[in-house]
């Protein structure tokens, strides 16, 4: 995890997810993206079952075999950069009067400090956090992303048996504000990343991920009659993360991934929230004209590749 920015070397992201598997070899140049390479191939439904603490690969040859036909016919070599589903990780900020210097002593003094917060022992825990600000109260504040140990290995035993060495594991709606770091800019603004069967609320300030709560319910229930309990969600979600984190009120709200659905819910959307709200259009973002017009899906893959490491 690192703050929303760009990265100017030419690198691999990967994007696993539920549905699809995408991979791009992409960089940001002169406010421009150069997207080289890229494939796709679709997730056997089920294979992919994402969660914080249980086993998330139901089938790993099946998956192992996926990920190398992907890397075979995108032409891949080298490192990449990872993005996972959001279920995998937990977004946290931790208080604390003083950080370890040393990276390593810190992250096992912030395991400490999240045991009361995870569903499993703290000595299972992987955190990478950004750099410490300081809160009104004096104290510190740590934007942590925790994922349990085993779990993030399953997947990289996978990468690692198909041939793929990866740099950096992150969450996907991270990655997705990575790509779109442009738009978000560095006030606090929300990214409403909706999938197939969940729905991802991030909300970014100054460029740094502080808030993430994922909606159990995917694209097709915006488009429903469940979408009032959808918006009131997200209002209710928005209040929370200004009375908790200590940050601003959130000033918009950025929406990706409903598709067809996305102008009569965006404008719903906004009404509901008094807020401005708007679709994502990532070629706009990233700065490309014309082709290729399919860009949005791939969000998360373009944002591995060029986020800062």
């Amino acid at each position: 995890m690192s703050p929303t920015g760009i990265s100017k070397r030419m690198a691999w992201g990967l994007d696993i997810g539920t549905e699809m598997v995408r991979l791009c070899r992409a960089r940001m140049r002169r406010g421009q993206l150069q997207l080289q390479q890229r494939a796709e191939l679709e997730v056997p439904r089920g294979l992919i079952r994402p969660s914080l603490k249980d086993t998330n690969v139901v089938d790993p040859p099946t998956l192992f075999g996926v990920l190398r036909a992907l890397c075979g016919s995108g032409g891949y070599r080298g490192w990449v950069r990872l993005a996972l589903p959001d279920a995998v990780f937990m977004l946290r900020t931790l208080s604390t009067h003083e950080l370890p210097a040393k990276p390593s002593e810190s992250r096992q003094f912030l395991r400490w400090q999240a045991r009361d917060l995870l569903p499993f022992p703290a000595e299972e825990a992987r955190i990478d956090f950004l750099p410490p600000i300081s809160g009104s109260d004096g104290r510190l504040r740590v934007i942590c992303l925790i994922a349990r140990d085993r779990i993030l290995a399953e997947y990289e035993q996978l990468l690692a048996d198909a041939g793929v060495r990866p740099a950096v594991l992150d969450a996907r709606s991270v990655t997705l504000a990575q790509a779109a770091s442009s738009v978000l800019g560095d006030r606090t603004s929300g990214l409403l990343a909706v999938g197939e069967t969940q729905t991802t609320l991030l909300v970014v300030e100054a460029g740094r991920p502080r808030f993430s709560r994922i909606l159990p319910a995917g694209k097709y229930a915006w488009a429903s009659r469940e979408r009032s309990r959808l918006f009131r969600e997200v209002g209710d979600s928005i209040t929370f993360c200004y009375e908790t984190e200590g940050i601003g009120a959130v000033d918009g709200l950025t929406v990706s991934g409903l598709g067809a659905f996305a102008d009569g819910v965006v404008s719903a959307l906004g009404e509901w929230l008094e807020l401005p709200v708007r679709s994502l259009d990532l070629r706009t973002a990233l700065g490309i004209d014309g082709q290729p017009e399919d860009l949005d899906p791939w969000g998360p893959a373009i944002g591995a590749a060029i986020r800062p490491c």
